[in-house]
């Protein structure tokens, strides 16, 4: 990839930075823009508590105090907006480097320099590993609130050759994250047994997980109806040569059906519902799927 390239892509992600909601309250003491658990001088109202109970006479409410039949003082509660930590754990296998319609990891790419740049905006510590058999080193980036991480994302990836046979290193990725809950995405094609989806996703249980399938539609949509097609597995390499009618393009798709609904099955068990984003970034897919 060119600078010129780097740049364009840096450009379309600040263009479709993504904003997303939190269904919690963090427990971080880090000032931010979601509701937190810890008690501070602004935010929403979380009640009355007595004087001695809260010394900081700067928060006593007169008019609750003066309904005290026994002279109590009372000081009010308000809430501290917290950050929260936020990750994209990323299958980055050989099946990730397929190319029809559109570049699964150009998009990978593109969509992680996008919740970077909004989690800057919104003061949250943003992170990125990606994973195949193992956890990629090179694409290990530890949390931080420094600006500028997306580039850093973009150079990575951009510079990275999918090859591993699978993404089981996300397992390892999730119970490295441990610690406070956090906001991850998984990000993912998806193409691997339900049961390592099930072990990835259960690993990630404790945290709020929002997973995001990408999708080519050269890889099932677009497959002819008649004719010869060259089917290759990505994450194997194994090639066959398969002889397309309308019937076995049925059965194909309607496995793929099955399939993905048992995926769907699975992510609402334990994370939010999946979101697809098939050939491009939908902004406005990812913005209902995050607010739901």
């Amino acid at each position: 990839m060119t600078p010129d390239d780097a740049a364009a892509l840096i450009d379309e992600a600040t263009r479709a930075a993504v904003p997303y909601r939190l269904h919690w309250r963090s427990p971080s003491p880090r000032p931010g823009a979601h509701g937190g658990r810890p008690l501070g001088m602004g935010g929403a109202f979380r009640g009355f508590a007595p004087l001695m109970d809260f010394p900081d006479p700067r928060r006593i409410d007169v008019r609750m105090t003066l309904r005290d039949p026994f002279g109590g003082l009372y000081v009010r509660r308000l809430e501290q907006r917290s950050a929260a930590t936020v990750y994209v754990l990323a299958d980055v296998s050989a099946s990730m480097a397929f190319e029809g319609r559109a570049a699964k990891l150009r998009l990978l790419a593109t969509l992680s320099a996008a919740l970077a740049i909004s989690a800057h905006q919104y003061g949250d510590p943003f992170g990125f590993i990606g994973c195949d058999e193992t956890i990629r080193e090179e694409l290990f980036l530890p949390a931080t609130a420094k600006r500028g991480l997306e580039v850093e994302i973009v150079r990575r990836l951009m510079a990275f050759t999918p090859s591993g046979r699978g993404a089981l290193g996300l397992v390892e990725a999730a119970r490295q994250l441990g610690g406070r809950r956090k906001l991850v995405f998984l990000v993912s094609d998806f193409h691997m047994p339900l049961a390592h989806v099930e072990a990835i996703l259960e690993a990630l249980s404790r945290h709020d997980v929002a997973p995001v399938m990408l999708r080519d539609s050269a890889e099932d949509v677009d497959l002819p109806r008649w004719g010869l097609a060259a089917l290759t597995d990505m994450e194997t390499g194994r090639r066959r040569l398969a002889v397309m009618r309308p019937a076995l393009h049925e059965r194909w798709r309607r496995h793929a059906r099955a399939r993905e609904a048992a995926l769907e099955r699975l992510c609402s068990r334990y994370a939010r519902p999946l979101t697809r984003l098939t050939n491009r970034l939908d902004t406005r897919a990812l913005w209902e799927a995050l607010s739901a």
